[in-house]
């Protein structure tokens, strides 16, 4: 009876293992939205710009598809209901289903949180007409308001990848032009604004997963300019990465690559620049496209964690 029960639970951990795989990808894949056929669908390709794959197909707008922390499911935003909203899907494109079963209401910027247990979004407020952020259950519950601006727009919110922190953009509370990142701690919910600045353009904030950093577009009216720059945490060491009209920056998860967006004769197409050697290689050639995420099976977590399944997954990985 013993040896039944150990066979028993060797193929259920075997199960478990299987289901993961199948569902999330087996390589590092970059999703992103491209209207090259007509209107803006969710692709996925290789991070070498290779085997681009079509992963929605509605007439609806679909956009700014992120993957959870295990690559299993993919959260987008569409307005197939009608009004644009938070949508998820698994990673191969199928099970296509609203977040939230209740009123509809205008959802944007989906993120995860590194648990992969909440996410965390932009909501408008219909009689204020302004947009918080919110943070709800990855299933749609527990949903909590965690920053309402009184006469500004909360935006963009991305999570530190310590769970900790959500860095968010304040747009129009300076001016209707002004767009500030700002942090809040999830614990105190105090706020700290990222490199301070009398008229602030930046936007789009992305955490680096392996180093205190964040990426960001910095419109500069000064040098006509839009481009894509990091820096610290705390705004020391700030770099500007590209020198071309860009947006949409992503990270690699080794934190030594990004992908993001740049305007071309050819429409707007995805580019990819190494942190280390300064190469860059353009990845799309058709239509409008723009990055959204870039998941790498190979830094799944090994810790015990039952809710992403990766404990099996982590013992054997950590014995190849």
């Amino acid at each position: 009876m013993k040896v039944l029960r150990v066979f028993f639970f060797c193929c259920l951990s075997l199960g478990l293992l299987c289901s993961v795989s199948e569902k999330s990808p087996a390589a590092g894949k970059i999703v992103f939205s491209s209207n090259r056929n007509g209107n803006f669908e969710i692709y996925m390709m290789n991070p070498d710009g290779s085997q681009q794959v079509r992963l929605t197909n509605h007439r609806a707008t679909d956009l700014g598809p992120v993957f959870s922390p295990t690559g299993e499911e993919i959260l987008f935003v569409s307005d197939r209901s009608g009004e644009r909203d938070l949508y998820i899907m698994r990673a191969d494109g199928g099970g296509e289903r609203p977040v939230f079963r209740t009123a509809p209401a205008y959802r944007d910027d989906p993120a995860w949180s590194p648990d992969g247990k909440k996410i965390a979004y932009s909501q408008l407020d219909r009689d204020a007409k302004l947009l918080s952020v919110y943070t709800a259950r990855a299933d749609g519950t527990s949903v909590t308001r965690v920053v309402e601006m009184e006469k500004a727009d909360a935006e963009e919110p991305v999570w530190s990848p310590d769970g900790t922190e959500i860095a968010f953009v304040v747009h129009g509370e300076i001016n209707w032009t002004s767009r500030q990142i700002r942090f809040i701690n999830l614990k105190t919910r105090e706020q700290e604004t990222f490199l301070p600045d009398d008229i602030p353009r930046m936007r789009q904030p992305v955490w680096s997963p392996v180093h205190n950093k964040i990426a960001f577009v910095w419109i500069r009216p000064e040098h006509r300019q839009q481009s894509i720059f990091i820096a610290n945490r705390d705004g020391s060491g700030l770099q500007q990465i590209v020198d071309v009209l860009a947006l949409s920056p992503v990270w690699s998860s080794s934190g030594d690559e990004l992908v993001y967006s740049q305007g071309t004769g050819n429409g707007t197409q995805i580019f990819k620049i190494n942190l280390v050697t300064h190469d860059v290689t353009q990845l799309t050639h058709n239509g409008s496209n723009y990055a959204g995420d870039w998941f790498d099976p190979s830094v799944l977590p090994v810790s015990p964690q039952p809710q992403l399944f990766t404990t099996t997954w982590g013992e054997i990985k950590s014995r190849d």
